[in-house]
């Protein structure tokens, strides 16, 4: 068993070595936006042998497999319209969505397939013919899918009925020597956030079905469940890493609708979070505004993501190249703004303060109550920025139901 440490320097040694043992038909072990996972080429059966006896896992108990893109996935399941709901709102996410398995491919279909479209083991299957994929918010596995070429198991790497691992030490400890020496490498990017396996989603029954409950529940492709304040700040930080886009060719808004005390700033201090804001986020009721300086990713797990792009935070914009018809006083990035307007008695409020001026290309913005806001208001936002609505619903005293749109 070979252990490399994850540093700010080898993450093309990692990936190449990664891909020589899976293309080896050897295991292993990687981190991912969950818990740390055992990866293994999903088509070589001998690959498969060896996962199935470090697992302790026997047939017909599904595995479900990591693939880059929807595209990839509809190469081995049937998507059915709940599955491209999930899959084009959830994904890439902490899910795991079950379909039913494409047919195998008969012997002369194999001898012309093309790599990526190899025949999944059967034995990753669950008796009921049904797969379950998986697209991570983890960009490191989604380059070495796409550089293999072919799915991925995407098992979490500990032993059937333990507990899944959030460090390489953790691991370790657990294991016999027996079961190290089947791993052939090992990525330690230390301890990962203490975060559940992802949540499993049926989407062969006509309606959507959690059968594991992880860190985020949806309730339809597009809303989620929130059953506490610190849940409601994670989900915030899910979307928020889903729906800002590193290259903005104009000011994001996240417009907060819901009922008093249904969470809008709590949602905020989860984009907070997202954004690198070092700063408690805070309610601006009376001052209407809050400004906030967008920091770089801090971690061990985004060390992958500043190693493989020159555009690791919203604070390298490059607003001359994305926005050249701002004028130079509006073009200085890295800004969340968090505004709240409960107290505006009226939208002549927010002209004599100049608020469409204040929007600036490369800045993120939060803005609560925009009922208080007139249609011809929202109307001149829409052209100037890119609008996401999130509506919070309060279902019961601790329960609320988050969904967005654009």
């Amino acid at each position: 068993m070979r252990i490399i440490n994850l540093t700010t320097t080898n993450h093309q040694e990692i990936i190449s070595q990664s891909l020589l043992v899976l293309r080896s038909g050897g295991l292993v072990v990687f981190p991912s936006d969950t818990v740390y996972g055992l990866l293994a080429d999903a088509t070589n059966s001998k690959a498969v042998d060896k996962l199935l006896a470090f697992k302790d896992r026997p047939t017909g108990k599904a595995i479900s497999v990591f693939v880059t893109d929807k595209d990839m996935a509809e190469k081995y399941i049937n998507v059915n319209q709940i599955a491209k709901n999930v899959i084009n709102n959830l994904l890439p996410g902490p899910f795991t969505v079950i379909c039913r398995a494409k047919k195998h491919f008969t012997k002369n279909q194999l001898q012309k397939a093309r790599p990526y479209e190899a025949k999944i083991d059967n034995r990753l299957l669950a008796e009921n013919d049904t797969l379950g994929i998986r697209i991570p918010d983890y960009p490191p596995v989604i380059e070495l899918v796409r550089k293999f070429g072919k799915p991925l198991t995407a098992t979490s790497a500990n032993t059937s009925g333990k507990p899944p691992v959030h460090s390489v030490s953790a691991l370790t400890k657990a294991l016999s020597n027996r079961k190290k020496n089947l791993l052939n490498l090992v990525i330690d990017a230390g301890n990962l956030p203490k975060n559940r396996p992802s949540t499993v989603i049926d989407t062969t029954t006509g309606q959507l079905k959690t059968l594991r409950f992880g860190d985020l529940l949806p309730k339809t492709g597009n809303s989620l469940i929130s059953k506490s304040e610190q849940q409601t700040q994670k989900l915030a930080q899910f979307l928020g890493a889903k729906l800002i886009n590193r290259s903005l060719s104009r000011p994001l808004v996240f417009l907060l609708e819901g009922d008093l005390g249904a969470g809008k700033t709590i949602f905020a201090k989860g984009l907070g979070k997202t954004l690198g804001v070092k700063e408690e986020v805070i309610s601006p009721t009376y001052t209407i505004a809050y400004e906030y300086k967008i920091g770089p990713p801090t971690g061990k797990l985004e060390l992958f993501a500043t190693a493989s792009s020159n555009d690791s935070s919203l604070s390298s914009f490059d607003t001359e190249e994305h926005c050249p018809n701002m004028t130079e006083a509006n073009t200085k990035p890295g800004k969340f703004i968090h505004y709240d307007l409960f107290r505006l008695e009226t939208s002549e409020e927010l002209k004599e303060i100049n608020f469409l001026d204040s929007f600036s290309c490369g800045n993120i913005y939060a803005i609560e109550w925009p009922e208080r806001m007139s249609a011809e208001i929202i109307s001149a936002l829409k052209n100037l920025a890119e609008i996401v609505y999130i509506k919070i619903k309060t279902l019961s005293e601790s329960e609320r139901e988050i969904s967005w749109g654009k």
